[in-house]
């Protein structure tokens, strides 16, 4: 079993947008621990990369899993006529049914493929692989080694991340070569666990030597795990745990405190991108990136179209008639009140911004980088995906703060950077009334880059009307409304394994 594992791995295709292609040669396949024993640096910098390779397919190649599941689900949104895109409603209604008895298959983007977590598992594998097996490999320096170490423990657990996010309970393991069925393990284990599993990357390398701060080589910087990444991570699973384990809510918002502090120590390595110059944070790359899956469209590594934000919401660029689906006009209204300042409402968005007809056509510019391949496909957004960022952040900082009232000053400060940044005025709030404008300030700041509706889970404001129009009920969401279904296919050959009942 591991030698195939092993031969599995090597022909996973290495490419990746802005780092040199490395082509397998014959002599490079080797079997088992011949690989690793006859291996060097370049070997395992490879097989690292097919980890970063596979989880780019599970969430922006194969299907839209990060678009479908963050940013349409719950949502405000609704599409121009009733017989277009009929995925669109089941999200915006959380019609997880409807949804997978539409596009049952398990490779339909729409539908199936999403519910099935083979790929973000096949990340897991890899990574458990390379820890397990790395010390075999000669010449390898202890920085080296350390470094690919820490890589691959942040893509193990940013995967169950995201799996815990879509499915709730998952399987959990870290053994390299696991060829036995498991049942899920409760996710609050599974984030503990991927909590310990981060921190030592943290507390073992207080003079970022392993995942530095940010890297100098743009074909590492923001699409390769660094120290930014890593807190970032774990500010989110923090914040996530607090919803599902009030006991300890209070050690999760002073852990994500902490780790506030922690990224203030970042030597200048991140900052806020004037507003102006938006499209350079979604080219990829900028000091404002924590985290980026990428893309490049000169190497043919290219997005799914429906994984593209932009391309569901735009449609002048695209030579289209209309976009996919377009948010109400309410919505908008909500998050940018009509007679306040904000350059958000001018450069993100049309002037039928505030408008709730489907007749009406009206658009999101956020993140144009436009740009054409495959002899004239035309796409809103050649850039990177965005996964964490530095405003993204700051923002998460000071909810923790504000949720403790241990320093609503600083609270305020950083949700003010944000603000200035779109020369928005300041708020100077105390208590739920700045829980309340931080909630709506990551709405507006983080639209289409996959927060909203785990934010809304996350916070519980997914059952409450007044901040998500397609609400749920609060019993359904105890009894798993809020999770994905997962893939009949799952239980194949594991009868430990149970589905996310709700949907069954």
């Amino acid at each position: 079993m591991k030698k195939i594992l092993l031969i599995l791995a090597l022909f996973v295709s290495f490419g990746f947008a802005g780092c040199d292609m490395l082509e397998t040669k014959s002599e490079d396949k080797l079997s088992g621990d011949e690989f690793w024993n006859k291996g060097n640096a370049k070997d395992v910098e490879s097989f690292l990369l097919s980890l970063y390779n596979t989880f780019r397919k599970a969430t922006m190649i194969d299907c839209p899993f990060i678009t479908f599941s963050g940013d349409m689900r719950c949502a405000p949104i609704t599409t121009y006529s009733s017989g277009d895109s009929p995925y669109v409603n089941h999200l915006a209604t959380n019609d997880m049914s409807g949804l997978r008895n539409r596009y049952p298959n398990v490779d339909d983007w729409r539908g199936g493929l999403i519910m099935h977590w083979k790929l973000f598992f096949e990340v897991v594998q890899e990574a458990n692989i390379l820890l397990f097996e790395i010390d075999k490999v000669p010449s390898l320096t202890s920085q080296e080694v350390n470094m690919f170490k820490a890589e691959a423990i942040f893509m193990r657990n940013l995967s169950y991340f995201f799996m815990v996010r879509a499915f709730g309970d998952v399987p959990y393991y870290t053994n390299a070569y696991n060829e036995d069925p498991l049942p899920r393990t409760d996710m609050l284990t599974v984030l503990q666990n991927c909590l310990n599993d981060l921190q030592p990357l943290i507390d073992n390398d207080p003079d970022a030597e392993a995942l530095p701060w940010t890297y100098s080589s743009l074909s590492k910087k923001g699409i390769r795990a660094s120290r930014g990444s890593v807190i970032a991570l774990m500010m989110h699973i923090n914040l996530w745990l607090v919803q599902f384990d009030n006991n300890s809510k209070n050690q999760y918002y002073q852990n994500v405190i902490a780790l506030g502090e922690e990224l203030e120590r970042n030597a200048n390595a991140y900052s806020l991108i004037e507003i102006e110059r938006t499209a350079v944070i979604f080219r990829g790359g900028s000091s404002e990136g924590l985290f980026e899956i990428a893309q490049n469209i000169n190497t043919k590594e290219i997005f799914r179209t429906e994984a593209i934000f932009s391309n569901n919401v735009s449609y002048s660029c695209l030579n289209i008639a209309r976009p996919r689906y377009f948010y109400s006009g309410d919505f908008f209204s909500t998050i940018f009140p009509v007679y306040e300042n904000d350059l958000r409402k001018e450069l993100w968005f049309d002037e039928n911004i505030y408008s709730n007809s489907n007749l009406t056509i009206k658009e999101i510019k956020k993140f144009w980088n436009i740009d054409t391949y495959n002899s004239g496909t035309i796409t809103s957004n050649s850039g990177n995906q965005i996964v964490f960022r530095y405003a993204d952040v700051l923002l998460l900082y000071a909810e923790a703060l504000a949720a403790l009232g241990v320093d609503d000053a600083k609270a305020c400060g950083l949700l003010n950077q944000i603000r200035r940044r779109a020369h928005a005025s300041d708020i100077n709030a105390s208590g739920n009334e700045l829980m309340d404008a931080i909630f709506w300030e990551r709405t507006r700041e983080l639209i289409g880059e996959g927060h909203y509706y785990y934010d809304l889970v996350r916070t519980g404001k997914v059952y409450n009307r007044n901040y998500c129009a397609n609400s749920m009920t609060r019993t359904n969401f105890n009894a798993g409304a809020w999770t994905w279904p997962i893939h009949r296919n799952a239980l194949q050959n594991n009868t430990g394994m149970v589905l996310n009942l709700y949907w069954e």
